[in-house]
């Protein structure tokens, strides 16, 4: 799938795309949205790998799996728990450790310089994704949900395993339950933000 597909309004799931190597070679990711100044993506991580640096772009990471991940931010450690955020700039030295299993994590990835200080990504539950349409925000630049549990299905009805993407307007009709969670990404263009 090109990354014009993948910038499309639509669901992508994790298996929809082939994975990709880090920049730095030490792990594999596939990008399941790419826009000029934004992407979600879902890593792969086995043992212990630096990530990759990304100059002048914010990073918010997010765990799946169970055992969530060990991280060192600039020689700091900390434990992420699984479907909980932590943000990093994409110049900080990270290094991730999995321990003895391979972890996924969803990566978001927003260019500072072109979105401002106007951005967020919350983790949310439940059945209604309130908020993520752009239809109520016209002067959002993009709105996205990821599925962080595997219970959720998509306007097909096919369900949506962890890390699949659906961009709005798609978000209202997804099928899901009290008990699942998601990431929401909420976007407004550097302009927009000082109105």
């Amino acid at each position: 799938m090109t990354p014009e597909a993948r910038a499309e309004p639509g669901v992508v799931r994790p298996t929809d795309v082939a994975a990709e190597p880090w920049r730095n070679g030490r792990g594999v990711t596939r990008v399941l949205v790419a826009r000029p100044t934004w992407r979600i993506s879902v890593a792969e991580i086995d043992g212990r790998a630096a990530f990759s640096e990304f100059a002048g772009f914010d990073r918010v990471l997010i765990p799946l799996d169970r055992g969530g991940l060990h991280l060192e931010i600039e020689g700091v450690g900390q434990r992420v728990a699984q479907h909980s955020s932590i943000a990093f700039r994409g110049e900080d030295r990270v290094t991730a450790d999995s321990g003895d299993r391979q972890a996924k994590v969803v990566n978001v990835m927003v260019h500072r310089s072109c979105i401002g200080a106007d951005w967020t990504v919350s983790i949310e539950s439940g059945s209604a994704l309130a908020g993520v349409e752009a239809r109520d925000r016209p002067e959002a630049d993009a709105a996205a949900a990821v599925a962080l549990t595997g219970t959720v299905s998509a306007p097909d009805a096919r369900p949506l395993p962890p890390g699949s993407v659906v961009l709005a307007p798609g978000t209202a009709r997804i099928g899901a339950t009290p008990h699942d969670v998601w990431a929401v990404l909420r976007l407004r263009p550097a302009a927009a933000s000082d109105a």
